[in-house]
């Protein structure tokens, strides 16, 4: 007992310490458990593709899981956004050397000096999941390292990791970035030594105007250069100082930076242009709204594009130009909702402060920010999962909301068009992919509160999902702090991973039935095989023992993975790829990789402000699943980068009014077309179809078509096609 007493001061103590480098919530949690609550309980109004089979893969050694290492340091190990474990291609090229393996990084503190000792550690896994080493990325100094991402190089199969620690005399945070020479001996033992990829208040300073900001949880992509061979990196970090009103909003710098397999011989620091987004420093400096947001770079035409929400709306930067310009898009997604009464005393489900009815809404949430991307449908979407919140209209004025109304959903950005969509994808209506977001207390959307409870209360169907929650710990320690969603696609195929308390949640506030779920998080699957445009039932896994059978009554629905015995499986982060087992007609398979914290007591005694949990550790593991699809389709079977040929602009003017000119670039010689398509599809007129040299080039349209008459004023479509690139624009005629 003394052992354990002292282990919770400790904990409470260094996580004090450590919290000046966590993400902050951005509102004001009003937690509690409100009337007509049920959790556990989902829709069944809808027909929907039956929950995915999957089975566990051994790895070479005949085992479900491998060990990768042990860590005290038991909060977040994986990062808030991107990736963490990433896929090798075949061969590392030029020298032609095996690859095939797993890049894997995480923080790790192999002591409980947390404050000194939490350095960025890395994994490399051979290709049969059998672990062939772990230790640290930077053997040269230890400052508080922490919040890894890594990407690969599909050519050289170099890895390349970033991550922030203290290491100038002022004790401010920076972003560094080392990479490992894997192509230069096929071997994964030779990372440089690190360098500052953001210089923090320095570098920031100029861009955004402000001289004590301090960009921090950096993540890293790579993808095609407009440079013949190379290839491009990506990075950004989030703005961990607060702004005038003391509110964390998160702007953003970003950078980028050309290579080849002789920049990296010479453990070159790269040449970097790095910026800042007006729109971001906006909402940050003028306290506007909170930008919650992950970034995606496509691996063969140039796409980059930042994601995600920013108060009522959704946003993409959409970027087809390697990153060098980027446009806006946003939609607010701000729904009203009715806010029911009490079938007996006639009050409101939800009061304002003066007891009068509130006005509600459903709108993004603050919480359930910790996503990455997929792209979809040839890169024309850009897919991820966050939530939304039930909130009144008293309480956004005041900063204020309920983090118990919480909803997962999948938002869609299409590429070509610009606008969004979302789908239901836990708590459902009739139809989760209209534009209606589902109402909890009405999913048979027939305007009528599906059922009361004995106290006249309409009941609430609630999601869950975070893979924590106690009593103390409450609603936002749950859904900001614990929370985890990410997605991974190959072609049309797409998984998204998540976790669930809900049955916990019923545990801990003593519902009938619910005594074998106290601390028993679930881990919740679904895929799609139409790129994300229709999503199956969700499968539950989970380490407990009592749901090996199905038992209504104890609420066990035979979910329980003997593979995960003893464990406590939380804080999944996917690979970057799905992997094609089959794709013949009755058998459709894909492996789905992933790390995770088997944690050695539940909660997050590093990262919380709770007291949840000793601080023991647990130890970090992956694994990899088969995934059984029930269509197939398209799917690629490696990373390819390939090199761009040619590059499209933007024309000018735009809107025009009666021609626009668009330049196009041709990097080698090459057939090229470029056609025009009006918002349904139709093809209006091509411009160019014909053979050309390298160089830059033009062509006007008049706003005629084919016919040559001239076409109505509206949005239209310009396509440039050569060889393997294809980049679609919108410009408008306007009369």
């Amino acid at each position: 007992m003394k052992r354990i007493i002292i282990l919770l001061i400790l904990s409470l103590f260094i996580c004090v310490l450590l919290a000046n480098d966590f993400m902050q919530p951005a509102q004001v949690s009003e937690g509690g458990y409100y009337q007509g609550m049920r959790f556990g309980r989902r829709s069944s109004f809808r027909d929907q593709d039956p929950p995915p089979e999957y089975s566990f893969i051994q790895n070479g050694n005949s085992e479900n899981t491998t060990y990768l290492i042990d860590s005290y340091y038991d909060y977040m190990p994986f990062s808030y956004n991107g990736h963490n474990l990433r896929l090798q291609p075949e061969t590392s090229m030029p020298y032609g050397y095996a690859a095939d393996g797993m890049f894997v990084t995480y923080m790790c503190s192999e002591t409980l000096a947390l404050m000194s000792d939490r350095r960025a550690f890395y994994s490399y896994l051979n290709p049969d999941g059998t672990l062939y080493y772990s230790g640290a990325i930077n053997v040269y100094t230890i400052n508080h390292e922490g919040y890894t991402s890594c990407a690969i190089d599909p050519v050289t199969g170099d890895p390349f990791a970033v991550w922030h620690a203290r290491v100038e005399p002022d004790n401010t945070f920076d972003c560094l970035m080392s990479y490992e020479l894997y192509h230069a001996s096929g071997s994964s033992s030779n990372w440089i030594e690190p360098f500052i990829l953001f210089d923090n208040p320095e570098m920031s300073a100029s861009l955004t105007g402000h001289a004590n900001d301090a960009f921090l949880w950096p993540q890293v992509h790579i993808g095609p250069s407009p440079i013949a061979g190379h290839r491009r990196v990506h990075a950004y970090a989030n703005n961990a100082v607060p702004n005038s009103a003391i509110h964390h909003n998160y702007n953003s710098l970003y950078g980028y930076a050309d290579f080849s397999a002789d920049s990296l011989l010479i453990s070159s620091h790269l040449d970097w242009t790095v910026q800042s987004f007006s729109y971001f420093d906006y909402m940050h400096y003028n306290d506007i709204d909170r930008v919650n947001k992950d970034m995606i770079v496509s691996e063969d035409d140039g796409k980059v594009v930042f994601f995600g929400s920013a108060g009522d709306s959704l946003f993409a930067l959409y970027s087809e130009d390697y990153g060098e310009t980027f446009t806006k898009y946003t939609q607010q997604l701000k729904q009203p909702m009715d806010n029911p009464t009490n079938n007996i005393t006639g009050a409101p489900l939800w009061e304002n402060d003066d007891g009068t009815a509130a006005e509600m809404f459903i709108l993004p949430s603050n919480d359930l920010s910790h996503f990455n991307g997929v792209f979809t449908d040839d890169h024309t979407k850009v897919q991820w999962m966050s939530g939304v919140n039930y909130n009144s209209q008293e309480n956004i004025n005041q900063g204020v909301y309920w983090p118990a109304y919480i909803y997962p959903k999948i938002f869609t950005f299409n590429t070509v068009t610009g606008e969004f969509s979302f789908y239901d994808l836990d708590v459902q209506d009739t139809d989760p992919g209209d534009d209606h977001m589902a109402v909890a207390f009405d999913l048979d959307d027939d305007g009528i509160v599906d059922e009361y409870d004995p106290d006249g209360w309409p009941i609430v169907i609630m999601s869950c999902p975070s893979w924590f929650f106690n009593s103390d710990g409450g609603w936002q320690e749950a859904y900001f702090h614990e929370s985890n969603c990410k997605m991974v696609s190959n072609g049309n195929w797409v998984v998204c991973v998540w976790h669930d308390s809900a049955k916990l949640q019923n545990a801990y506030f003593e519902e009938p039935g619910y005594d074998g779920w106290i601390k028993e998080p679930e881990i919740c699957i679904v895929i799609s095989d139409d790129g994300g445009a229709t999503w199956s039932d969700i499968r539950y896994i989970n380490a407990n023992p009592n749901d090996n059978i199905i038992d209504p009554v104890n609420h066990y629905d035979g979910n329980y993975a003997p593979e995960l015995e003893d464990m406590i499986p939380v804080d999944i982060s996917l690979g970057d790829r799905l992997e094609i087992l089959s794709n013949t007609p009755g058998n459709y398979h894909a492996k789905l990789h992933f790390v995770f914290n088997d944690d050695n007591d539940y909660g997050s005694a590093a990262g919380s402000t709770t007291n949840s949990g000793l601080l023991n550790g647990g130890s970090l593991r992956y694994a990899a699943i088969d995934l059984e699809f029930q269509e197939g389709g398209s799917y690629s079977t490696d990373m390819i980068v390939t090199p761009a040929i040619g590059h499209l602009s933007q024309n000018y003017p735009n809107p025009f009014n009666p021609s626009t000119t668009i330049d196009y670039n041709m990097i080698e010689p090459g057939n090229v077309s470029i056609e025009v398509f009006n918002i349904k599809g139709q093809k209006v007129k091509t411009l160019v179809n014909e053979h050309m040299t390298a160089g830059d080039h033009n062509v006007v349209w008049d706003g005629k078509n084919t016919n040559n008459k001239s076409v109505s004023s509206g949005i239209y479509f310009y396509k440039m096609k050569t060889g393997s690139y294809i980049s679609t624009k919108k410009m408008i005629l306007m009369k």
